[in-house]
């Protein structure tokens, strides 16, 4: 069992017996897209008021990271995609403006209350979300060398890559991975991908102590370990790899991996430390989770929003939901519990489904 412990601010609870299985990662899996529905409610109408979406997956981001360096001021958070929540986007900027509006009689025959892309950039909106920023370590990026994908540095904060590349590409990404000297996760297939770590890539490779995440200089996601029958040989084989940081599920099978599990992992098979850090989606769930009620499903309870479109079990929910914010408490402080070194955090982005079914670009 999970010992109790006390928690700050709203998050409660404590992590049960568990049944889970690994969601899709955003930029590398693809599922249930839009719906004919969903697409002929976009911009199809002017609500009353909008909630800021952009700013409850901020500040859930924020509530996580002060508890858990509340309990360990080493405590890492990685947060995967999700840059533009470092900004004040378009869709946002006059967010505040428009909720007023509507409460006092807007004519909604105006097509928009925004500024237009070159008047914000003409702002120079920079350095909004100094909380935000703050709260996360480390900013994983997909494609930063097999696409050449761009992304605008922030301060304090360190980035780390996960890499799909082309046979012709792969060597390059390679090359250009160790000379910037940014941790990467780099696979050719997808099929094999976040499965094992025998079989991947490990670029940089390290013989030093990871006593700091900013000395890390490799990286391994093993994310699904479908391949594995059971704990034990799961365990021995990240044990028996050098990587610096190992991301895994805190879940074997349905079962909570055991702190003696986690602390037997801290060390690389040449004997230096490493960091463990523990994946979870902080705006989806499915059906297999440990929390999940029998009469759960889309749209009931009505925070349940609707289907992934990363991962065909997965479902999208209102992450601001109070139910959901006390969920999410639980299975974070179970991560503490287990003795993990940090938490990867994905579902970022699923702001933008949000904000896509309102009227405001």
């Amino acid at each position: 069992m999970l010992r109790r412990s006390a928690i700050c601010l709203f998050f409660l609870g404590y992590l049960l017996s568990t049944t889970e299985c690994q969601a899709g990662l955003a930029g590398f899996t693809s599922a249930n897209p839009y719906t004919p529905e969903e697409i002929n409610t976009l911009h199809s109408g002017f609500p009353e008021s909008i909630k800021n979406y952009r700013d409850a997956m901020r500040q859930n981001v924020i509530m996580l990271s002060r508890y858990g360096k509340s309990q360990n001021p080493d405590f890492v958070i990685m947060a995967h995609e999700g840059q533009k929540l470092f900004d004040i986007g378009i869709w946002e900027f006059h967010l505040d403006d428009y909720n007023k509006s509507r409460q006092t009689g807007y004519s909604s025959d105006r097509d928009t209350l925004l500024l237009n892309p070159v008047e914000i950039q003409n702002k120079k909106i920079e350095n909004l979300m100094p909380k935000y920023r703050q709260s996360i370590d480390v900013e994983v990026i997909n494609n930063l060398f097999c696409q050449n994908n761009s992304f605008k540095t922030q301060s304090d904060v360190m980035v780390m890559s996960i890499e799909q590349c082309s046979a012709k590409k792969l060597d390059n990404a390679i090359k250009d991975s160790a000379r910037s000297k940014i941790p990467t996760y780099i696979f050719s297939n997808p099929q094999f991908a976040f499965k094992d770590a025998k079989n991947q890539l490990l670029v940089n490779e390290n013989a030093q102590n990871i006593e700091k995440i900013k000395q890390a200089k490799n990286i391994l996601f093993l994310l699904d370990p479908i391949k594995f029958d059971d704990k034990e040989a799961y365990l021995q084989e990240i044990e028996n790899s050098n990587f610096d940081i190992v991301v895994i599920s805190p879940f074997f099978q349905g079962k909570a991996l055991r702190k003696e599990d986690i602390n037997r992992l801290k060390y690389k098979k040449n004997g230096a430390l490493r960091k463990i850090i523990a994946a979870m989606n902080i705006s989806e769930t499915d059906a297999d989770k440990y929390y999940w009620q029998p009469d759960w499903k889309i749209g009931s309870p009505s925070w349940l929003k609707r289907a992934s479109f990363v991962d065909k079990k997965g479902i999208i929910v209102e992450y601001w939901a109070e139910e959901w914010q006390k969920i999410l408490s639980d299975y974070f402080k179970g991560i503490i519990e287990q003795e993990f070194d940090g938490a990867f955090f994905t579902g970022l982005d699923n702001f933008q489904y949000f904000e896509n079914l309102t009227p405001l670009d």
